[in-house]
């Protein structure tokens, strides 16, 4: 290809802009994956996961920041089917890395019009008796904002339900919204204008984008609440390998790498998924990962998707692709998704310290 008629250099990711996904790109460890060329390269901002796949499948992104899974609400079941690819649309993504975000989250919207004509005698009342149930349950109150107004709340499926608590304390009536992204759902919120009766769960920076209030802050189920990216490829493309930044440790063992590898396996007979974890087993690789989705070809049957600590070498050695051979037989069919530097926090901290 010409090289002044192919598409610039950009990263995908699930927009639109203020979007959790968006906010990854300002992660160092993100960047330590890109290529220098990369860093300064427009972001695309495609409305749903699979313009982000499909973006980098087409080679008219480079890269793509998905969200996989979060450590309070689980896997993120689309970036899923997306990854098992039922019908072969993806055949050249990898995964080349992850990146772990810590998620806080908040209630954007408008401020009630009575709460500008100041707090009611009866809302002073329940602010106090609720301040009074929360501190006996070792809890802070999180909000400040009258939100009797409010009858929908928008966001991300993941997002509602990392906040079960909060909406069924303080929003127990109101409706629950699915959006694409929680910055959608800023979006959505200030779209209805400041007379609206609906919040959205998301970041701050949404809600200074956007032009939202914090109604309440910090509405996490749990403090430690992240959620890990993963960083896709074509593996088709021209990019050569780019390890990680020097502040981050590099191990050659097994347990310093993961590898991704989606399969399914013959109707007959049984036992066969057994067989197969077996092999890991046997090869002493520990699975940090299993997930398993619908085929589209026969009613419940699966395909699996695992992840496991070793890298996939691309001389065919070593102890993982080993593992790999003795597999595919005792599959219907297999892929491997890619290999990366595992970047979870208690393998970084480890790292760090045999540094």
């Amino acid at each position: 290809m010409d090289e002044k008629a192919r598409p610039k250099p950009s990263v995908a990711y699930l927009g639109p802009a203020a979007s959790y996904s968006h906010q990854v790109k300002q992660c160092v460890r993100l960047q330590a994956l890109l290529y220098e060329k990369y860093l300064s390269s427009p972001y695309l901002n495609p409305f749903n996961l699979l313009d982000a796949f499909a973006a980098v499948q087409a080679s008219l992104s480079s890269f793509a920041v998905v969200p996989f899974e979060n450590s309070t609400y689980g896997t993120v079941v689309f970036t899923l089917d997306l990854l098992v690819d039922r019908e072969s649309a993806y055949p050249d993504l990898l995964v080349c890395g992850e990146v772990y975000l810590p998620i806080r989250h908040n209630l954007l919207g408008h401020p009630s019009q009575r709460q500008s004509q100041g707090p009611s005698p009866e809302h002073e009342s329940e602010k106090d008796n609720r301040a009074a149930t929360e501190s006996s349950l070792g809890q802070l109150p999180k909000r400040e904002h009258d939100l009797r107004h409010i009858s929908t709340v928008y966001s991300h499926p993941q997002a509602l339900g990392q906040c079960e608590h909060f909406l069924s304390q303080n929003l127990h009536g109101a409706e629950r919204r699915d959006t694409s992204s929680t910055s959608k759902a800023a979006e959505s919120v200030a779209a209805e204008g400041p007379n609206g009766q609906a919040a959205a769960i998301g970041s701050g920076l949404a809600a200074e984008m956007y032009g939202l209030t914090i109604l309440a802050e910090g509405i996490q189920d749990q403090d430690d609440n992240s959620t890990r990216f993963f960083v896709l490829k074509n593996a088709a493309a021209d990019l050569k390998a780019h390890g990680p930044a020097p502040h981050q440790p590099l191990s050659t063992k097994e347990d310093g790498w993961k590898t991704l590898i989606t399969f399914t396996l013959p109707q007959q007979p049984s036992g066969t998924l057994a067989d197969v974890l077996q092999v890991f087993k046997d090869h002493d690789l520990n699975l940090t990962g299993i997930h398993s989705r619908p085929i589209l070809q026969y009613a419940w049957h699966y395909a699996f998707l695992i992840e496991v600590q070793g890298k996939r070498e691309a001389s065919g050695h070593g102890v993982l692709n080993q593992a790999l051979e003795e597999m595919g037989p005792k599959t219907r069919d297999w892929r491997c998704l890619g290999s990366w530097i595992d970047q979870s926090p208690q393998q970084v901290v480890s790292a760090q310290v045999r540094r």
